[in-house]
């Protein structure tokens, strides 16, 4: 797998001048020069398997600052109480722009000309406008983000988000992109703070990696302060996250994560991310994580353990740490563990159960086909119910007597 590269976390591109004034002449020479490179990349082939050429890259970020030019254009001359959906239609007519579309080519235009853009209010929030532009490129898309607020009167852009000049597929800002806005300390939009994910196209894998990020708009909206970032797995299936949520300082979306690696009958489990943002910027992992408990073990044992401790029930012992790194150990070229699920079962007290997971030690042996494999010690992951998630208990290797339900998860050999 891999990782976006933190060089994504920010790029600083050309610095804004002064509030635009409104000009619609001005606005639709701006538009214009938007579709000429529009259609200069459409011209420019690219591979999927090569780096973007650096006539792609330049004009690439040509076009995202027309773009740019575009929004501040439209809004310059837009009312307070302007409508995000006719904002939407008057800079996509002005652009002539169609949906994204991805290609299964393996040689293809560069697809520059598939732009659109989206236009939205947050909710409850009357002075904030969101503008998300996205740029076609091989097999999905870039997306840039603008955040305008409501400043005596006129709207003044605040924050852009986007990646470095794209010089390949996976440093695009793609496959999903969504944003919402947090409360701040103050109550306002002094200090306007912005959560941001995305995926990361491929032609290839379906699983990838997605960032999320919380920036704080500071004095020039192209250099938003990077609060925090982090980077995870996610599946690129048919459930590709579409929504992120915002309540006061606290932020949610949902993603798939593959499990391939715990059990041959769970390809895919649910991820919730759910965060909370304090007065000081800093950003805390809260309840829930999954949807139920065998995801919420997978989500305990897959996160960085500055997160996982957080869920760790209070009389939880030391060990715990220790089982997180032993399953977070990478294999080597030799030998690996392998996971596969057993029962789950509820325990005597309510709201608590018992997550089996067993492991072998897979080792390639030369001159025997398929190497050899060895039995290691089971874990039971006990867990209990908080009202809105789970905690960790304990992990001991043999089983809780106390938890002797029938199997609350069997698999489908067992049915």
């Amino acid at each position: 797998m891999k990782y976006l590269p933190l060089a994504l976390l920010a790029w600083v591109g050309v610095p804004c001048g002064a509030q635009t004034h409104c000009s619609p002449n001005a606005l639709s020479n701006t538009a214009s020069h938007a579709r000429s490179l529009q259609e200069g990349l459409k011209q420019i082939k690219v591979s999927e398997f090569d780096d973007f050429p650096a006539e792609a890259r330049n004009q690439m970020t040509e076009l995202k600052e027309a773009l740019v030019r575009v929004a501040d254009g439209t809004l310059a001359c837009a009312e307070p109480s302007a409508d995000p959906a006719s904002l939407q239609k008057q800079m996509a007519r002005g652009l002539e722009g169609t949906e994204p579309r991805a290609t299964e080519s393996k040689s293809t235009s560069f697809g520059g000309g598939d732009v659109s853009v989206r236009v939205s209010r947050p909710k409850d929030v009357g002075d904030i406008l969101g503008v998300v532009f996205s740029v076609g490129i091989p097999c999905g898309d870039d997306n840039m983000l603008l955040v305008y607020a409501l400043r005596d009167g006129r709207w003044s852009e605040e924050v852009r988000w986007q990646a470095p000049p794209v010089d390949q597929i996976p440093n695009a800002f793609g496959d999903f992109f969504l944003w919402a806005v947090i409360s701040g300390p103050e109550g306002d939009h002094a200090g306007l703070r912005v959560a941001v994910a995305h995926g990361t196209p491929w032609c290839t894998s379906r699983f990838s990696a997605l960032a999320i990020d919380v920036l704080s708009s500071e004095a020039t909206p192209e250099s938003p302060r990077v609060l925090w970032h982090t980077e995870r797995s996610y599946s690129r299936g048919d459930s590709t996250p579409s929504r992120m949520t915002s309540s006061g300082d606290t932020f949610e979306f949902r993603a798939n994560a593959d499990c391939m690696h715990m059990d041959e009958e769970c390809f895919e489990r649910t991820v919730i991310y759910r965060y909370r943002v304090d007065d000081r910027g800093d950003v805390h992992r809260i309840e829930p994580i999954a949807t139920h408990a065998r995801g919420f073990v997978e989500e305990w044992l897959e996160a960085p353990w500055s997160e996982s401790l957080l869920f760790v029930a209070p009389e939880a012992d030391q060990t715990l740490q220790a089982v997180h790194d032993e399953f977070a150990r990478p294999g080597t070229d030799t030998a690996f563990v392998s996971h596969s699920f057993g029962p789950v079962r509820a325990c005597v007290a309510a709201g608590t159960y018992q997550v089996q997971i067993n492991s072998r030690l897979e080792r390639s042996v030369v001159g025997k086909p398929g190497g050899e494999s060895t039995l290691l010690p089971s874990h039971y992951f006990r867990v209990r119910e908080t009202g809105n998630g789970y905690l960790m208990v304990s992990v001991p290797t043999e089983p809780d007597p106390d938890c002797k339900s029938g199997n609350l998860m069997p698999s489908k050999s067992d049915q």
